[in-house]
C-alpha cells in the first residue's frame, strides 16, 4: 500500500488517481485544512472514492494517534505532500502555523515510519527553496537561499529528510517541483484565478509588470513521474521536476485569451516583495533518471484545466 498525504489537494489528488488506475492500493490522508473550501477538495477525490482500492483517512498527521491509525498496514511507499501551500500567504504573522504543518508534521511522519520497513519516502519540495539565484538554470547543486518564508519551511523539510535518510537508512527522494498547472489546481493559484476571472468577466490583478517568468509543468506529468519512481531506487536524493515551458504572466494571459476567445480585464498592482522574478529549472538530472515519454503541451494542458474549472463552478461553455 502507498500512503499519499495531502491526498485531497491539487497534486495529491492527481497522484492518487494515477496510482489507483495502475493497480496500487492507496491510503489517502488529508485533514481538509481550510485554506480553501472543503467541497472543492472532496470534488478532487470524486473518482478515487469510487475505487475499491482507495482508503481515505480524514486525519491530521500531527495527531499523536496517526501511528496507531496506520498500524498493521503493509506500507511500501509514502508520497508526502501535506503542508500549508502558498508563497504569498506565509508571513511573519502566521509563521508558527506553517512551522507546525510544514516542518513539525514532516518530522512526526518520518519519526512514525522509521524502522517500519517503508521502502521509499518521496518528499514534495518546491522551487521556492532556490530564491532569486543569479545563475540560470537553477541546478540541484545551487546553494538554496529562499526569499520567502514558505521556501524556508520547504528547505527545512528537505533537511529533515536528509537527517532521517542518513541516520535510519531510508530511501528518500526529494522532488523540487516548479510551477504546476492543470485540473484540480488550487483556487489561489494564477491559472485558476485567471481562467475563472476571464470566464466571469472579472478583473485580473497582476502583481508588478507581469514580466515575471515561471517554469511550468502539467500536474498529470508529475503524477506520471511519481508512478515511475514510487517503488524504484533512483540513486538521486534531490531532483528538479519541471516541464521546460517558460512563460511570463503576460504571455500566460494571452494564451488563455486565445483559448477562451475572450479578452482579459488586466489590472496591474504593486509587486509582492517575496516573489521570485524568474524560475528556470536545470532538467539534466530529471531527464537522466526519470522516464517521462512525453511532456504535455501547454495548450492542451490549459484546455484541460479550463474544462475542470467549468465543471467545478458549473459554468457554461
Amino acid at each position: 500500500m502507498i500512503i499519499v498525504t495531502g491526498a485531497a489537494g491539487f497534486i495529491g489528488s492527481n497522484i492518487c488517481e494515477i496510482l489507483l488506475r495502475n493497480g496500487y492500493d492507496v491510503l489517502g490522508v488529508d485533514c481538509y485544512y481550510d485554506n480553501y473550501p472543503k467541497w472543492i477538495k472532496k470534488f478532487h477525490l470524486r473518482h478515487c472514492f469510487r475505487n475499491p482500492n482507495f482508503i481515505f483517512l480524514e486525519s491530521n498527521i500531527l495527531d499523536p494517534n496517526i501511528s496507531k491509525l496506520i498500524e498493521g498496514l503493509n506500507i511500501t511507499s509514502i508520497v508526502h505532500l501535506a503542508d500549508i501551500p502558498g508563497v504569498t500567504t506565509c508571513s511573519e504573522v502566521n509563521f508558527d502555523e506553517y512551522i507546525k504543518y510544514n516542518i513539525t508534521a514532516t518530522q512526526r511522519l518520518l519519526e512514525t515510519i522509521k524502522n517500519k520497513g517503508v521502502k521509499k519516502f518521496i518528499f514534495i519540495s518546491s522551487s521556492t527553496v532556490y530564491g532569486n539565484v543569479g545563475k540560470m538554470p537553477m541546478s540541484e547543486l545551487t546553494n538554496p537561499k529562499p526569499i520567502s518564508l514558505y521556501g524556508v519551511t520547504k528547505l527545512a523539510g528537505e533537511t529533515l529528510c536528509h537527517y532521517y535518510g542518513h541516520n535510519y537508512g531510508m530511501d528518500i527522494d526529494i522532488l523540487r517541483i516548479f510551477t504546476v498547472y492543470g485540473p484540480n489546481q488550487r483556487p489561489d493559484m494564477a491559472f485558476h484565478k485567471f481562467i475563472r476571472s476571464i470566464l466571469l468577466n472579472e478583473k485580473i490583478p497582476v502583481y508588478g509588470d507581469g514580466k515575471q517568468r515561471r517554469d511550468f509543468i502539467y500536474v498529470e506529468d508529475i503524477a506520471q513521474i511519481i508512478l515511475n519512481i514510487v517503488d524504484k531506487k533512483i540513486d538521486e536524493e534531490i531532483i528538479n521536476i519541471a516541464g521546460g515551458i517558460s512563460l511570463s504572466v503576460n504571455e500566460s494571459i494571452k494564451i488563455l485569451e486565445e483559448l477562451l476567445n475572450k479578452k482579459a480585464k488586466v489590472e496591474y498592482v504593486e509587486p509582492k516583495i517575496n516573489e521570485q522574478i524568474i524560475t528556470h529549472a536545470s532538467m539534466e538530472k530529471m531527464d537522466k533518471v526519470i522516464k517521462l515519454d512525453k511532456k504535455t503541451d501547454i495548450y492542451q494542458g490549459l484546455k484541460n484545466e479550463i474544462e475542470y474549472i467549468k465543471k467545478l463552478y458549473k459554468l457554461p461553455d
